[in-house]
């Protein structure tokens, strides 16, 4: 969580100088696929790929594709909206992937629905909802589109990770991901190549942050309930208003940040009660 954090943090400060999105995607997920590579290379040496001549070809491939898409999807509006968007903003409207996992649980996973889970779901969409509507017209529906599509594009990536941990080791898993996305960057946006030099430092610091955090609980989405794990992971954001506002200097609509960051707080708590 507190590496997570980091990435957040560190990135901000980097894309609020520096508003270079697809270069600073473009080095990240580079440097995420060469780290990954080495914990692949360690993990291989002592774990299996778990598929065998029953597990449908097609089936693995779709949920590969979907992984890389959906973290390409992820990457792109998160930096996005961190390029743009007080960090406390964005933090709190990212607690939706809470709710989206509570969902994606129950469809996929079976996992199970309570009132108390119903109710903590609704508190965090209303506490997104509060800060995300300006009492001003200062922010741009484009960037709080790319804050609201962000966690629907992790809990995506989130869930079909944890199908392929069924057939692939975690550092296998992350690996393509990361390694998807960094060959689509470059297909899909343009890159100033002569640029990248501006940004590379701060990305490559975030993404040692960032993949060994996602390594880490991939590990324990491996061992736990989906909805549960991600609903403690989404704690950090306290963290986050702490930081913008001390640090970032984000004082703007400060009563309201406050109010939702109290709700957001109640429907966590309420959903792992």
């Amino acid at each position: 969580m507190l590496l997570g954090s980091l990435d957040k943090w560190l990135s901000r400060i980097c894309l609020k100088k520096t508003p270079l999105c697809n270069e600073y995607l473009f080095a990240y997920q580079i440097t995420c696929s060469v780290l990954v590579g080495v914990f692949m290379a360690i993990e291989l040496g002592h774990a299996r790929i778990l598929f065998d001549d029953e597990t449908n070809p097609w089936a693995l491939a779709f949920l590969i594709l979907a992984s890389i898409f959906s973290w390409m999807g992820f990457a792109y509006s998160t930096f996005r909206a961190r390029a743009s968007t007080e960090l406390g903003i964005v933090s709190v409207i990212s607690k939706t992937k809470v709710v989206w996992s509570v969902l994606f649980g129950i469809v996929f996973f079976n996992e199970s629905l309570t009132s108390l889970q119903v109710l903590g779901g609704l508190l965090i969409l209303l506490a997104s909802m509060l800060i995300g509507k300006p009492s001003q017209v200062s922010l741009r529906l484009l960037t709080h589109l790319h804050a609201w599509l962000a966690p629907i594009f992790l809990t995506i990536a989130m869930g079909v990770d944890k199908t392929l941990t069924e057939y692939l080791p975690s550092s296998v898993i992350l690996f393509i991901g990361f390694s998807g996305t960094a060959l689509l960057t470059p297909i899909l946006f343009k890159i100033r190549y002569d640029l990248i030099k501006e940004v590379a430092l701060n990305a490559m610091i975030t993404a040692a942050c960032g993949s060994i955090s996602y390594y880490l609980l991939l590990k324990v989405l491996n061992m736990s309930a989906f909805s549960v794990v991600m609903a403690l992971f989404q704690c950090a954001f306290m963290l986050d208003m702490i930081f913008g506002y001390f640090v970032l200097n984000e004082h703007t609509h400060l009563k309201r940040k406050m109010a939702s960051c109290l709700l957001a707080t109640l429907g966590i708590l309420t959903l792992v009660s």
